[in-house]
């Protein structure tokens, strides 16, 4: 069986986790819906 160990993150590594969160989810949503108005897709961190 494999351990799963959930850490905090570090302060600075958390506007990279809410970019890559962002992006996981456009890609899903691309995926599963398909492209739509991309005026809405510029990350602004």
């Amino acid at each position: 069986m494999t351990e799963i160990q959930l850490i905090s993150l570090e302060r600075d590594d958390r506007i990279q986790f809410i970019l890559d969160n962002q992006e996981a989810f456009r890609y899903g949503a691309m995926e599963e819906f398909g492209f739509r108005d991309d005026h809405f897709e510029k990350v602004i961190p």
